[in-house]
């Protein structure tokens, strides 16, 4: 390795992760919190601030009309001694009647007016926050799943240098997980998974026996990528189209605890639309019990940095270890993703 790390206590891990965990919470209740007031207050301008004052004109434009009757009424017949009466207080009323008709249709004109101006703020508002929300929502998880495999490889590490254990009972593959998991893997870094293997274990799956699974919440071993390896996909020539979500993936159970794991995509059956052809199984040499069926969009819930890697097309494998794509065979068997690391 080039370097080394120092890690004086595990514990300060969990700290600086529980910091990591309510930070999230906090920002995104916060905007949770403005965003809904933004909205109650537009709705209210929409449905009951234009609602109201709209009755307001009509009554008050009614106590206008009764106000102008009785000062007609009033200047129309004479008093009991033959004079004209004085109208004085009928007029001061109808003035009245007047100012406040002409509050209720400038209240209803701000309302109509800033009504629009609102929603285009709001509309700026969320465009300002969209990269903060997408950071706490997306690279804080993946951040916290980083941190909890570390931690899980240090304290085996820990564990391994009490009871005196070395390379000979496991200790060599445990330092090159401790290495990948710090992302610090060098020149002497272990030769590729035989991905052939990979190929055999996609093409003998029963797709149709395929169970219902939730994948959204689980802790992946492996992964996710760095985001520097994300945009490198954007440099793949391959046709590349963007997933349907709501398309059918297939996950091996229990491939989030494998240390490497394989994405490969194969050509969708003809007698299944729905299926995208794609599977994602364990790379370790272990196999799961049994095969989960979801959808794309509820695997992105999970994993959202490996939306770059299911846009590949059939005929695509994707390798990947604990913190990073190991490489990507084309359908020809090439290795593409070497040249562009």
């Amino acid at each position: 390795m080039s370097g080394f790390a120092r890690i004086d206590s595990i514990d300060q891990l969990r700290v600086f992760r529980g910091h990591m965990v309510k930070f999230a919470e906090r920002v995104l209740v916060s905007l949770a919190d403005a965003e809904g007031e933004m909205q109650r207050v537009l709705v209210w301008l929409e449905t009951e601030a234009n609602t109201y004052w709209s009755g307001q004109i009509r009554k008050r434009h009614e106590a206008v009309e009764k106000c102008k009757d009785a000062v007609r009424q009033k200047k129309l017949f004479k008093s009991p001694t033959g004079s004209t009466q004085s109208a004085v207080e009928e007029e001061k009323a109808l003035r009245i009647a007047q100012k406040r008709l002409e509050e209720a249709e400038e209240k209803l004109k701000n309302v109509k007016r800033y009504t629009p101006r609102l929603q285009k703020e709001v509309s700026i508002y969320k465009g300002g926050v969209q990269r903060l929300s997408t950071s706490v929502s997306s690279d804080i998880p993946n951040a916290v799943a980083r941190l909890d495999r570390m931690t899980a490889t240090l304290e085996a590490y820990a564990a391994m240098q009490m009871s005196g254990g070395g390379a000979d009972d496991g200790g060599a593959e445990l330092f090159q997980r401790i290495a990948r998991a710090l992302g610090d893997m060098g020149p002497d870094a272990p030769a590729a998974v035989d991905y052939k293997p990979l190929r055999n274990k996609t093409a003998g799956l029963d797709r149709e026996a395929a169970k219902p699974g939730d994948v959204r919440l689980v802790k992946w071993m492996a992964g996710p990528l760095h985001e520097k390896e994300r945009e490198l996909f954007s440099k793949i020539t391959s046709d590349r189209n963007k997933p349907d979500e709501n398309l059918i993936v297939l996950v091996e159970n229990e491939a989030w605890e494998a240390g490497n794991i394989y994405l490969e995509r194969v050509p969708p059956p003809e007698d299944n639309p729905a299926d995208s052809g794609w599977y994602l199984g364990r790379a370790d040499g272990e196999t799961g019990d049994s095969t989960l069926s979801t959808t794309i969009g509820a695997l992105l819930q999970g994993r959202p940095d490996l939306q770059e890697a299911l846009t590949l097309p059939p005929g695509h494998l994707v390798l990947m270890d604990v913190t990073s794509v190991k490489a990507i065979i084309d359908e020809k068997g090439t290795d593409i993703w070497a040249p562009i690391k």
